[in-house]
């Protein structure tokens, strides 16, 4: 017998085919449930991949004791006769049974050692690194709550929040502080709450109370910083001086909270919280206004409100560099929201940017407009990183930088650095629900679907009210498992109200049912509904009522629809030109429409307008979705499929499990590509 066949011999008659299916498949089980407890207790990400190694170490043990052989217990030389053969036969039974048991409780053995160095590890993280970095962070952390409005006139309601937030900006610069940021600490005003409880919610240790009253020329500031898990007082302060020394006071205030909670202070740290943004308090008023229209700046009337203080408080003070900064930021906002993408928006933009850092190079809202500047209207991934690098390096308590950080260190590839300053800016924002939803969202980009649904659901604790978490919830599950029914019920627990987006959600959930019908019938139903206009959208009313027609299979009323979007989107083409939503959605009703060569390129147009090389994040793969949708929809299969395949092969927010239930993809079923693509990207 060849040795080969020998070594074949002996796997056989020791049982270890066996052995190792029960170790890799015990192995499996528990790296599902590994996964589960890295999840839920809150270990890093490389816990999985630490019992892998384990579970890999521990398989040559397993192998190993397969070849180890057993000595017989006693010899059956000295038997006699059939008492001997007896013997012998027995003996052979049990040194063969033996060896079979002591493999198999080896392998079990070495599987169960794997888990438990693996458990131990697990718990000394959460015991020792958790307990430190948490002491050392709470140990400096603060919340400031709202400052209550004590002026006889109520109208100066906004001078108290603008006090507020100046001091938060104020210890914001203070790198050796946590300090929470505004929308978390918003939700307690006026509130009588247990100031431990807060502090706890908030994780933090200090928190600070005051109170502004402001009468003719004079203020009077009250502050107060209380140890909140002793409920002791730290420091407190009243300020009684002419409005003139608000700024004095401000800084006077930060210095004097640094001082109770023993954070040293560098010289820049001094010179920036010492500076006077302005000398003209007419401005500074007018600046605090501006600020007030900023609870909603998801409106393009609240924008242009903010706009018009903003422009009133450099006119009063042309050299007022954190007024320029804000005029900048509202600039960008109406053009990064879709309300205004006109070329003298952005020029405007640019010069109030460029003035503000003129005036003050050091300035970290400067440098955040800058940075927002080359992320919304250049595309400038780099150069916006670097501004905002620059910015958290000034300001590093501000939770908005943090996370334009993370989605630019997301979009170059520096995935893990991108997800800590999500989770930077989550810890400094706790309570902004807008922030654990952005968290989720770059988790559901990258695929990792399974991290984002708890987070899904924190955002929705946190503002239930909120219809779009419940859409991006629903279309976590879509793209994880294609779960239409789980969806469905995600969206049946929207509130009542509905909002402008509202009818888009229902809209693409029932065009994934194949409920097309029904899909009609709602947009029918809500004539509200005439335009889907979004950061990555631009898409009439009659756009998506040709696409439900056609799946229908109504040619004449879809080329109706198609034809009036058609006209709708030539009109915003010729006003907006460089604009890639609206060139998308005209090579879709130009696809509609028959008109093969247009709708090519309308929808290649959009992809050079707004390249994945630039914008790999959201908007890029989103130009890429609708080039592919529009291949599908002229017949054009092998190119869409090119498309379909660069998609799944970079994060994008198409996946496997869309593809396999999406009808705008009908056309590539059959094709052997789109097959393969399908089973290629389990």
């Amino acid at each position: 017998m060849s040795r080969l066949n020998r070594f074949i011999h002996e796997i056989h008659r020791r049982s270890l085919w066996q052995v190792l299916l029960i170790y890799v498949g015990g192995a499996l089980f528990a790296y599902q449930a590994v996964q589960a407890l890295t999840e839920g207790l809150g270990l890093p990400q490389w816990f999985p991949g630490l019992a892998v190694v384990l579970f890999v170490i521990g398989l040559p043990f397993v192998v190993a004791t397969a070849f180890v052989h057993e000595r017989a217990p006693a010899s059956p030389a000295e038997a006699p006769g059939d008492d001997k053969r007896v013997a012998v036969a027995e003996a052979g039974r049990e040194a063969a049974t033996r060896r079979r048991l002591i493999t198999w409780r080896n392998a079990v053995a070495t599987f169960v050692v794997a888990l438990a160095l693996w458990g131990v590890i697990a718990a000394g993280w959460l015991l020792f690194h958790e307990r430190t970095a948490d002491s050392e962070d709470r140990r400096a952390s603060i919340a400031v709550l709202p400052f209550e409005n004590l002026s006889p006139d109520p109208d100066d309601a906004y001078f108290a929040d603008g006090i507020h937030d100046e001091i938060i900006s104020q210890l914001g610069k203070i790198g050796a502080l946590k300090v929470i940021s505004r929308t978390s600490v918003m939700e307690y005003r006026g509130e009588l709450r247990n100031l431990r409880d807060i502090a706890q919610e908030l994780g933090v240790a200090n928190i600070l109370e005051g109170a502004v009253r402001r009468a003719g020329d004079r203020v009077r500031i009250t502050a107060q910083l209380i140890d909140a898990r002793a409920d002791e007082h730290l420091w407190a302060e009243t300020y009684e001086r002419e409005l003139r020394d608000v700024f004095a006071i401000q800084s006077d205030i930060a210095h004097q909270i640094a001082t109770a909670l023993h954070a040293a202070l560098t010289p820049e740290e001094v010179q920036r919280i010492e500076a006077r943004p302005t000398d003209n308090l007419d401005a500074y008023n007018a600046y605090l206004q501006g600020w007030t229209y900023a609870e909603d700046w998801s409106s393009e009337a609240s924008i242009r409100l903010g706009l018009q203080m903003f422009e009133r408080a450099v006119a009063l003070d042309p050299d007022f560099a954190h007024a320029h900064a804000a005029l900048a930021y509202g600039h960008l906002a109406l053009y990064g929201l879709g309300f205004d993408r006109g070329q003298e928006r952005v020029a405007a933009a640019r010069r109030a940017a460029d003035r503000a850092l003129t005036i003050e190079p050091d300035l970290a809202f400067g440098r955040v407009a800058r940075g927002y500047y080359y992320m919304w209207v250049e595309r400038d991934v780099e150069r916006a990183l670097q501004e905002l690098l620059t910015a958290a390096a000034i300001s590093p308590n501000d939770s908005d930088v943090l996370l334009a950080i993370g989605d630019l260190q997301v979009q170059v590839g520096r995935v893990e650095e991108g997800l800590a300053a999500y989770r930077r800016a989550v810890e400094l924002d706790p309570r902004n629900a807008d922030f654990v939803w952005a968290l989720a969202w770059a988790y559901t980009w990258l695929r990792r679907y399974r991290e984002a649904e708890p987070l899904y659901d924190r955002a929705l604790e946190l503002a239930p009210q909120r219809n779009a978490f419940y859409w991006f919830k629903a279309n976590n599950e879509i793209l994880w498992r294609g779960d239409l029914g789980a969806a469905r019920a995600t969206l049946e627990r929207m509130p009542e109200r509905r909002d402008s987006w509202w009818p888009w959600y229902w809209w693409e959930l029932m065009r994934l049912e194949r409920r097309f019908e029904d899909a009609l019938e709602l947009l029918s139903a809500t004539p509200s509904f005439e335009l889907l206009a979004g950061p990555l959208e631009f898409a009439p009313r009659a756009l998506l009522e040709g696409q439900l027609l056609s799946a229908l299979g109504d040619a004449e009323n879809a080329r109706a629809r198609f034809e009036a979007a058609r006209a709708i989107l030539e009109r915003a083409a010729q006003e907006r030109p460089d604009d890639g939503r609206v060139r998308s959605s005209l090579g879709i009703a130009y696809a509609g429409l028959g008109r093969v060569e247009d709708a090519i390129r309308e929808g290649r147009l959009g992809v050079e307008l707004d390249p994945i090389e630039r914008l790999p994040f959201d908007i890029g793969p989103m130009r890429l979705e609708y080039l592919a949708t529009i291949y599908a929809m002229v017949g054009e299969v092998e190119a869409a499929i090119d498309e379909l395949e660069l998609l799944l092969s970079i994060p994008s927010f198409i996946s496997v499990a869309q593809l396999r239930i999406d009808h705008r993809f009908d056309p590539l079923r059959d094709h052997p590509r789109f097959q393969a693509l399908l089973e290629g990207y389990e």
